[in-house]
């Protein structure tokens, strides 16, 4: 039997091992299925989750089968210790949106690199029916019945037979960086206009509308100068720099923006693009790839070491895949939301 174990309080060395033993597993997991070198997370990264935010709330959990006594940890549950490490074999990630989808618990299930299944290998049943079974527990702890499982790969079986259903997927890709000029306005770190607030704020309202998102359960996101302005101070202070070129109608209205972020953490050559999207009513005139060259080559300038970024997208929608096809992206992964309610 697996049982679910929270890290510790951040600042202990239980907290930093067990943050950095569930990276080495999630990062090990994701070169297998990219090959790639660069894919993968960092343990500064996934610490800045677990501190919580307006946005979010995170909880991060072990599966071991060590039953030696412990004190009580976050939500009641015993609490990992380093001594542990060495038995666990799964990892639950678990986010809660605060803002929006407040009925919505979001989980990532990693395999320990010490029982990962190595290519051709069935996938272990036993850790994934222990994280489905804290999922369900979680969720209604947290009166949270909406549930929701991203996995980047294979499925196992537990999702079917535990009710859960494919929902949506997601493409990951790569391209190589052009060199190109910039011809929009490219705004640093969210610094935006006062002028253009309102119209940022429907551009982005509508771009969490219109998203294709499957039979996925999301609330559309509804953007106000608050939210932009706390979005812009989180991300630098998970150590992100983003670059947003903007498309203006005739009258100089924003009506598209396309972002590219690049973190502190990551390789000076990587950086990956954020979103992209151009009001419906002004499609089809060129804004879209015009406002992507925009923005690579201020991520050219900016970090003149970058060769390659990092593009995701529905799986399946054409206008998405069309992008990708004229940037010259590779498929890398594909990541499919799995839904219970």
């Amino acid at each position: 039997m697996l049982l679910p174990l929270t890290i510790g309080r951040a600042g202990t060395s239980d907290h930093a091992e067990a943050v950095a033993a569930y990276v080495f597993s999630a990062t090990l997991a994701i070169q297998d299925i990219t090959g790639m070198a660069t894919s993968g997370v960092t343990a500064s990264h996934v610490a800045k989750r677990l501190e919580g935010s307006a946005e979010s709330s995170s909880h991060l959990f072990a599966l071991s089968p060590r039953t030696a006594p412990r004190p009580v940890g976050e939500l009641g549950f015993p609490q990992l210790t380093a001594e542990d490490l060495l038995d666990v074999e799964a990892w639950v990630f678990v986010s809660c949106p605060l803002l929006e989808d407040v009925q919505v618990i979001e989980a990532h299930v990693t395999l320990d690199a010490s029982i990962a299944p190595l290519p051709g290998e069935s996938i272990p049943e036993a850790p994934w029916e222990a994280a489905l079974s804290l999922l369900d527990t979680l969720s209604a702890l947290l009166d949270r019945p909406i549930r929701h499982v991203w996995i980047t790969g294979p499925a196992p079986e537990a999702l079917h037979t535990r009710g859960f259903k494919a929902a949506f997927s997601e493409t990951q890709a790569v391209f190589d960086v052009p060199e190109v000029t910039s011809t929009l306005d490219v705004v640093a770190d969210m610094d935006f206009s006062p002028a253009d607030l309102p119209a940022l704020q429907d551009v982005l309202t509508s771009s969490s509308r219109d998203y294709p998102r499957g039979s996925l359960i999301m609330d559309t996101v509804n953007w106000d100068s608050a939210r932009l302005r706390d979005a812009g101070a989180r991300l630098l202070d998970r150590g992100g720099t983003q670059l947003t070129a903007l498309a203006r109608d005739a009258s100089g209205r924003v009506i598209g923006m396309a972002e590219v972020v690049h973190y502190d953490s990551d390789t000076e050559a990587i950086c990956e693009m954020g979103l992209i999207y151009v009001l419906p009513e002004h499609r089809r005139r060129g804004h879209g790839m015009e406002m992507i060259r925009s923005a690579l080559a201020a991520a050219r300038e900016r970090w003149p070491k970058i060769t390659t970024s990092y593009l995701s997208y529905p799986t399946g929608d054409d206008a998405s895949h069309a992008v990708a096809k004229r940037l010259g992206a590779r498929t890398v992964s594909t990541t499919t939301a799995w839904q219970k309610t």
